[in-house]
């Protein structure tokens, strides 16, 4: 099989960190009823996100899919590695109570694009030559494809997270329980929606890279140069 270019998708799982301790608001002069707790601990997070869109890092490493795709038969021109993932941080509330406590997450930073992109070209090609400026601009195409995947769902992120978590960011606990359990819950609750979220865009941005790298456009990209 003849490819002059490929790309690398790396899927990385969020990182958690918590970045801020307990927190009590104040109440007037008693303390919440029963329906007041559960109404605080439904009320849907604080949203940030922050997007990083970076230029591609020319690397003159050999990415370690190399080997596996000569194997497979390609003749490789160049790569483009991309980490297509995300970090979350959460910030936490917890109201105590004789009748119970609510444990929610207040706030949750959302990061994309937070490792910069590499393109590899095969040191065989002259640089600057006519095929040398073919492979770069098919890789720096994946990597526009790559960081309309960081807007989209980080736009989508913005817009729709905090809707999709309300009713579902906070529980109520029996008054002097160990919140660490429910706050994991809560945190993998939360990761599974950013990851249906990510799943979408990811599965966007990979199915226009399968149709660049097909033969026929690897065809009309090599007789460039010829």
């Amino acid at each position: 099989m003849f490819g002059t270019v490929t790309k690398i998708t790396i899927k990385a799982a969020a990182v958690l960190a918590v970045i801020a301790g307990l927190a009590t608001p104040a109440f007037a002069a008693k303390p919440p009823s029963a329906k007041q707790l559960a109404q605080l601990c439904g009320q849907p997070p604080i949203v940030q996100v922050v997007e990083n869109i970076q230029p591609a890092q020319i690397t003159k490493s050999q990415p370690a899919s190399f080997s596996k795709k000569i194997k497979a038969g390609w003749r490789i021109q160049g790569l483009a590695e991309l980490k297509r993932a995300f970090k979350a941080n959460f910030q936490w509330e917890m109201v105590n109570t004789s009748a119970g406590s609510c444990v929610r997450i207040k706030a949750i930073q959302v990061q994309t694009g937070t490792i910069q992109p590499k393109i590899w070209i095969n040191p065989r090609i002259r640089r600057n030559s006519c095929e040398y400026r073919v492979t770069l601009s098919h890789e720096q195409q994946h990597v526009q494809n790559h960081n309309t995947y960081i807007r989209s769902f980080s736009n989508d992120v913005r817009r729709n997270l905090a809707s999709r978590l309300r009713g579902n960011g906070g529980m109520v606990i029996k008054a002097g329980s160990d919140p660490r359990a429910v706050k994991d819950a809560l945190m993998q609750r939360t990761l599974n929606v950013l990851h249906q979220i990510n799943n979408q865009h990811d599965a966007v941005a990979d199915n226009k890279d399968r149709h660049m790298d097909t033969e026929s456009n690897y065809r009309r990209e090599y007789n460039i140069c010829r």
